[in-house]
């Protein structure tokens, strides 16, 4: 078991994440993909869905099917209209639902490994718990776009604005895993202990600068892992596939232009929907990063370790 209420230095928290996995991982990704299962399956419905459809218009753009009057993206559209438009509102609903899930699911698990000293707990505890916050996660969601992320954004731009005096690359650099543990460690100080929301990020703010350091190496190792991880996962069987139609369609002429395109749709398509799946995955990595970051900065505070092992101790005498 790992001990969540534990002082910890650069070092540990990058180690302690890395062998939670190792210890809970089964446990963790088994209800994982219990609780987001059903959702994943159905964005990658419609991503193969929304995509299909792209694809064949543009297909059919390049290649009229023989009749050069013939507009077969201007006849999907005008008769799919609604479904379309239907169901690239669906998929953003979902994504963001799934992205909401996916921020509280991190901090719902260690609220109860922590609870129950251990993976004792079952996707019912989950589940409930789960269902007790995710009117907060909107809740939080929805103050932060109206507060926090037209900051960010001014912020963001004046730092791309910056960069090319080249100070700002460096700020760049450490603004955008600073932000993300920002608003991590808000969301746990938000859901654990049902404060306020700017008091959670005022918090959050102080946290940050009690491990400085500590904290923003840790972020961004685990996001260059992340996205290293990232880049093989989608870029590989992309580039693999790219050659194979370049190479296949000049071998047979440009006629099989229109064939090499809806090859590659398909292609991308699978990448996409790999990347998605692969992304909120591996983001679960970043997110405990952060859970340890959160109770370890606790640990600091509350000293919570150090009063359950003097508890520990008279119980022990008694």
């Amino acid at each position: 078991m790992i001990t969540l209420f534990k002082k910890r230095n650069f070092s540990d928290l990058l180690s302690d994440s890395f062998n939670f996995f190792k210890l809970e991982g089964k446990h963790f990704f088994k209800n994982y993909f219990i609780v987001n299962g059903i959702f994943l399956l159905l964005l990658i419905a419609l991503s193969y869905f929304l995509f299909k459809v792209y694809f064949e218009a543009m297909s059919s753009a390049i290649s009229p099917a023989g009749n050069p009057d013939y507009n077969f993206a201007n006849e999907l559209f005008d008769n799919n209209m609604a479904l379309i438009i239907g169901g690239a509102i669906f998929f953003g609903i979902l994504m963001l639902f799934i992205t909401l899930l996916n921020f509280a699911y991190p901090v719902i698990y260690l609220k109860l490994y922590e609870k129950n000293n251990g993976n004792t707990f079952e996707i019912k505890d989950i589940v409930k718990e789960l269902k007790m916050k995710i009117g907060k996660m909107f809740l939080f969601f929805l103050l932060s776009l109206v507060t926090i992320f037209p900051l960010i954004v001014i912020l963001l731009l004046i730092l791309v604005l910056l960069s090319f005096l080249l100070i700002g690359i460096p700020l760049l650099i450490i603004t955008f895993p600073l932000l993300f543990s920002l608003m991590s460690l808000s969301l746990y100080e938000y859901l654990n202990n049902n404060e306020g929301f700017f008091n959670s990020i005022g918090k959050a703010f102080s946290y940050i600068f009690k491990q400085f350091w500590p904290i923003l190496g840790s972020t961004i190792i685990i996001y260059i892992i992340i996205q290293t991880v990232m880049t093989i996962i989608s870029m590989v069987p992309y580039l693999i596939g790219m050659i194979s139609i370049f190479s296949t369609v000049n071998e047979n002429g440009l006629n099989n232009e229109a064939e090499a395109f809806s090859t590659l749709g398909i292609l991308m398509t699978v990448v996409f929907i790999i990347s998605i799946l692969a992304n909120y995955i591996l983001h679960n990595l970043l997110m405990i990063n952060q859970g340890m970051i959160y109770y370890s900065i606790r640990e600091k505070i509350e000293h919570k370790s150090s009063f359950s092992d003097i508890d520990s101790i008279g119980n022990h005498f008694e």
